[in-house]
């Protein structure tokens, strides 16, 4: 079986590649830099687990998590922001994001809360971690 998909969604380039480099030996890696990129390329590769920027142009990462949850309501999110507060890690949980993390990363934060996502999504929605 190939390694489950995370997705990577930042209009930032440079985060984009970042994460890149963090999981590819891990995880197959789809990534997008806007919403109007990231949902036909979520529909298509129906990702676990998706790395979400809350700050983007155009579409916000609430906006795109909504759409997210609609089209594959077992994928777990992980919201980023550069404006790490408690009042916005809450706004994001309560949008059904599965956990929140601020920019700059703490690598291994970061690593631990993809595995529980993807752990949670195994428990939760055996299936889904399928080879597709």
């Amino acid at each position: 079986m190939d390694s489950p998909f995370l997705m990577i969604i930042d209009d930032e380039f440079g985060v984009r590649e970042s994460l890149k480099m963090i999981f590819a030996k891990t995880y197959q890696i789809i990534e997008a830099d806007s919403a109007e990129i990231a949902i036909p390329k979520f529909e298509q590769a129906l990702p676990n687990v998706v790395l979400l920027d809350v700050m983007m142009p155009k579409t916000d990462g609430f906006e795109l998590l909504q759409r997210i949850k609609d089209i594959h309501p077992g994928c777990a999110v992980i919201m980023l922001t550069g404006v790490n507060s408690q009042q916005l890690a809450d706004k994001a949980k309560n949008s059904g994001a599965f956990d929140f993390i601020g920019k700059p990363f703490d690598i291994v934060e970061l690593r631990q809360k993809v595995a529980r996502a993807f752990a949670q999504v195994a428990q939760n929605f055996p299936s889904s971690l399928q080879e597709r």
